[in-house]
């Protein structure tokens, strides 16, 4: 099981994995070319991840 945290620490956790899932989509829209489908994805996949981050801690 995952360890409680306060809800401040979660909501700072979740900003991270959100920043960060951000900005390796905008690597991977570099790397095809794509800024824009890169950041679009990455927004998509950091909302997804860093709300499943606040649900488990």
């Amino acid at each position: 099981m995952a360890k409680k945290v306060s809800k401040k620490k979660s909501k700072e956790l979740s900003g991270y994995v959100f920043v960060g899932f951000f900005f390796l989509g905008l690597v991977a829209g570099a790397i095809y070319g794509r800024y824009d489908l890169g950041a679009l994805a990455g927004l998509a996949m950091g909302f997804i991840a860093s709300a499943l981050v606040r649900m488990k801690y």
